[in-house]
């Protein structure tokens, strides 16, 4: 097979991809071992042959937004491969029944698989596939948003021409005229985390690629309504014409004129609900879900966050509420949204039978805090029978003071590890874990989570964490932010993968000749960063450290690495020839990265270098700064005179 890039063709990767597959799957079905997924070949049937199909996709009739767009991925990424599309047909197009690539629960999957994909199997972005006689069926629970026949579509490519999409302008296919007819066994495939989350500009900006890292992002369709922090700006509005329906409402009065007790701190910025406000105030936040509800009918996660600030109310309900049955704020804002959540679950079970949605809370600043606490024995136990979540709801975890550079379960987080194992005892398999993936006051300095992401995934894994969501900069911005996505998407899907296998398959593909350089790069950091947050800055591994040191990017060092982005150049210099497009491509992905060692030195090393040293960094600086749309150097900073 000759080997392709989508989009940026030309470069030759060798894989044996296929052959693996089927070899090992051969050995797995000559185990013996009973109920093994097993991945083989059909003797004599293709999917391609000479680069012809017989076959075509079959979505429903009905079929919804990601049962088609996976649709339109598998026949889109075979045709780049074979040269030859196979028609997309819906049931009532169909015509032959006897070779189809079934996706989602079709009359097919009844007929010919019939299996029952229970909640207990299958968790919302997981899927089921099985081959049976010459027909391909990948499917999912009705109740989930199916994103897992996305999903699992990707993995059929995957299985099928090597697919592997590495980046936006990096997807990798083994371009062939003739694949086996694969013969799946039968089995589920769930992610190691349930749900997967990467906020990031280019992820945000562009939907496709968010869908095809398995990420989930704020839609109507799948996503986080009213994302963030809302509780009073999206859901119980201060200034809103009050329709709560007790006397003095509506007529222009407003909800914090009507009830000013609903509100801490009303007319500051630190603004808060009261969480003790009582059964009205329930019902109109119950009110307002529901309205939610009918605007994004196939929408699943409805965020209720609590505002950006560390101020709770403190009036004497919530006091003694606290005392009673709650334990601290964290359980003041439990037991308030279970209340809500019931009033709306009695909703959607009368007037949307069937469908279920998760609420999501933050568990943030001064609310970090389960609401436990512990036996005469030590063991960790709801602070009352109040503030254990409802099995819709969500707790989102934000250690917005964690150190990154170190693990989860290391002294240097001890206190993000108390909390995440008390939140697990009352929240097991309902917490989303909030991590960072920046620095935010140095968008242009790699973060130093390099060596820590795996394990921290890991710990989460264990204490029943099933959704990760790691933050990256609001705009765009440079180091390494498509190595990143591919390398944290692909181990929020699979955890068992290995972190540096996966960065080392990134830079291959990414960066082609000068992978070696690239690498040589990302090791200098990490071992700079060794030495500066184990022995000089401990603290530095938080999203605010001071990562801009002369202490750690000294002139020398960055000297080394001025000669290692030399040399990367260096190897794509045939291209600029032989492959104009090529070179253009790979230039451009080298000096993304070396805008971060150029930005060190304009800030923090100008000393070093001549006026026209300085000018001719400046010049290049701005060139690739507006080349790549990058408009902060640091949270809600531009560039200054850098660019002058």
């Amino acid at each position: 097979m000759k080997k392709n890039i989508f989009k940026y063709i030309a470069l030759t990767l060798c894989s044996t991809l296929l052959l693996t597959l089927f070899a090992c799957s051969q050995k797995q079905e000559e185990s013996g071992q009973e109920g093994v997924p097993t991945v083989t070949v059909v003797q004599g049937e293709y999917l391609y042959l000479g680069g012809v199909s017989e076959y075509s996709i079959l979505i429903r009739d009905d079929a919804n937004f990601y049962e088609s767009f996976a649709a339109n991925e598998i026949a889109n990424n075979l045709k780049n491969a074979t040269g030859n599309m196979i028609p997309i047909v819906t049931e009532s197009e169909l015509k032959n029944s006897k070779r189809v690539i079934s996706l989602g629960h079709t009359t097919l999957w009844d007929e010919n698989v019939g299996i029952e994909l229970s909640a207990n199997d299958i968790v919302d972005s997981g899927y089921y596939i099985k081959t049976v006689d010459t027909n391909v069926y990948i499917s999912c629970p009705d109740y989930t948003s199916s994103t897992g026949v996305l999903y699992g579509s990707y993995d059929f490519l995957n299985d099928t021409i090597g697919y592997e999409f590495f980046a936006a302008d990096e997807i990798y296919y083994e371009e062939t005229k003739d694949i086996p007819l694969l013969k799946y066994s039968g089995y589920s495939v769930n992610p190691t985390f349930e749900m997967r989350m990467l906020p990031k500009a280019d992820l945000r900006d562009d939907m496709n690629t968010a869908r095809r890292y398995r990420m989930m992002s704020p839609s109507s369709a799948f996503g986080l309504v009213a994302w963030g922090h809302g509780q009073t700006s999206q859901y119980v509005l201060p200034n809103a014409e009050c329709t709560c329906g007790l006397e003095g409402c509506g007529n222009g009065i407003t909800y914090q004129q009507h009830h000013p007790d609903w509100y801490s701190n009303y007319g500051t910025k630190n603004i808060q609900l009261c969480w003790t406000g009582g059964e009205t105030l329930e019902r109109v936040a119950a009110d307002r879900f529901i309205e939610f509800f009918q605007q994004y009918p196939d929408a699943q996660y409805f965020m209720f966050g609590q505002e950006d600030n560390v101020t709770y109310c403190d009036c004497d309900r919530c006091l003694a509420a606290i005392n009673e049955y709650a334990g601290n704020p964290a359980g003041l804002q439990v037991a308030f949204v279970n209340n809500v959540i019931r009033l709306a679950n009695d909703w959607l079970n009368k007037n949307q039978p069937g469908r279920r949605v998760k609420y999501i809370i933050y568990a943030y600043y001064a609310a970090e805090e389960a609401p436990v606490k512990k036996t005469a024995s030590g063991e960790i136990v709801p602070y009352s029978d109040k503030v254990i979540p409802e099995k819709d709801l969500y707790i989102f975890y934000t250690p917005i003071g964690a150190n990154f550079a170190f693990q989860i379960d290391s002294p240097k987080n001890a206190s993000v590890y108390k909390n995440l194992k008390e939140w697990s005892a009352i929240a097991n398999g309902q917490l989303i874990m909030y991590l960072y993936d920046i620095n935010f006051r140095n968008y242009f300095i790699n973060f130093n989570n390099f060596g820590t992401v795996k394990g921290m995934y890991e710990t989460c894994e264990d204490l029943g964490v099933s959704c990760i969501s790691s933050q990256a900069a609001d705009s765009y911005t440079t180091c390494f932010q498509e190595m990143r996505s591919y390398v944290e998407s692909s181990l929020m899907w699979d955890l068992s993968l290995s972190y540096d296998d996966l960065i080392r398959k990134f830079m291959s593909a990414y960066y082609k000749d000068a992978s070696e350089y690239l690498y040589e790069y990302y090791q200098i950091m990490r071992d700079r960063y060794a030495y500066y947050q184990n022995v000089i800055s401990p603290e530095s591994g938080g999203i605010y450290g001071d990562i801009n040191s002369l202490e750690l990017w000294t002139q020398p060092v960055i000297a080394k690495i001025d000669k290692v982005f030399d040399k990367a150049l260096a190897s794509i210099k045939k291209y600029e020839t032989t492959n104009p497009r090529l070179y253009e491509s790979l230039k451009n992905r080298i000096m993304k990265e070396r805008l971060s060692p150029i930005y060190i030195k304009m800030t923090l090393l100008s000393s070093y270098y001549s006026e026209d040293e300085i000018e001719e960094m400046r010049k290049e600086f701005k060139y690739y700064v507006n080349l790549f749309k990058l408009s902060e150097s640091k949270e809600g900073a531009g560039f200054g005179d850098m660019l002058d």
